[in-house]
């Protein structure tokens, strides 16, 4: 059940460039949030009241800590919401909603992890992570960005994660698409979870139909959001079994059951 909260910001930190880190203290919402899931956040903070933000922006669970009553989220500046934010201090108190979205549940079968990030799409992934890490399985992590400068640090990533990157300049790892390095560890891979932006999962998807790849794939979709809740139908996804929505029926969806073309708008 998701729930309305004051949160005290704990730290704000840009931890690679314009990417930032949001800490804040809730001990009953770290230990609410999921895998998964994601936070409506108010982005009036930190700034003059003129520029009232009406919309509140929906951000991921990064990682939680529930032993400190934690939690944190990771954004990307690329709009007014989220200059704001990042203009915040500590001790500044956001309104927020959630938890929201369904959780990821990593089924108890599987040993082997592969997940596959591109840009912002690691603020979704690392909560997974941290479950998979606390459950010692293996764990490989695919990070592409346009350059290095934006990929997130590698020590922060939880303990044991096998890292191979792809940038656009090549300024770090392999120069090209970060689905190219799919190929060379999905042969042991009991599943894959990708998130980044809407053309690698849909070429993750079209790997999947030509063959190329044969793991089964969960896509964690995100969109522009006004509710969160379902109520305003802007966040539909089409698959094959109906239309559903990001906010509730998601953001995970295995790639093979999404409807592509519906997904871009002209």
């Amino acid at each position: 059940m998701n729930h309305h909260y004051q949160l005290k910001i704990i730290s704000l930190k840009e931890v690679a460039m314009g990417l930032f880190r949001l800490v804040f203290q809730s001990p009953q919402l770290a230990n609410e949030s999921k895998p998964g899931q994601f936070l409506m956040v108010d982005c009036n903070v930190g700034i003059a009241s003129t520029e009232n933000l009406f919309l509140r922006r929906p951000l991921a669970v990064h990682r939680t800590n529930i032993k400190e009553g934690q939690l944190s989220i990771l954004f990307q500046v690329v709009g007014k919401g989220t200059l704001a934010l990042s203009k915040a201090t500590a001790g500044d108190v956001i309104d927020v909603i959630g938890p929201l979205g369904k959780p990821i549940e990593i089924d108890s079968s599987v040993e082997n992890i592969v997940f596959v990030s591109g840009g912002l799409g690691i603020a979704s992934l690392t909560a997974l992570m941290d479950v998979a890490s606390e459950r010692n399985l293996k764990i490989t992590l695919l990070s592409g960005a346009r350059n290095s400068y934006r990929l997130y640090p590698t020590q922060l990533l939880p303990e044991g994660v096998i890292e191979m990157t792809a940038t656009d300049d090549g300024s770090a790892g392999i120069r090209a698409p970060i689905t190219h390095l799919v190929s060379q560890v999905q042969e042991n891979a009991d599943i894959i979870y990708a998130c980044g932006p809407l053309p690698m999962l849909e070429a993750l998807s079209q790997m999947r139909t030509d063959g190329m790849l044969a793991v089964d794939t969960i896509g964690l979709l995100e969109s522009q959001m006004a509710c969160g809740i379902g109520l305003c139908k802007g966040c539909v996804v089409d698959t094959d079994s109906g239309t559903k929505l990001i906010c509730v029926d998601g953001p995970a969806f295995n790639l093979r059951e999404v409807i592509w073309e519906s997904q871009y708008t002209p």
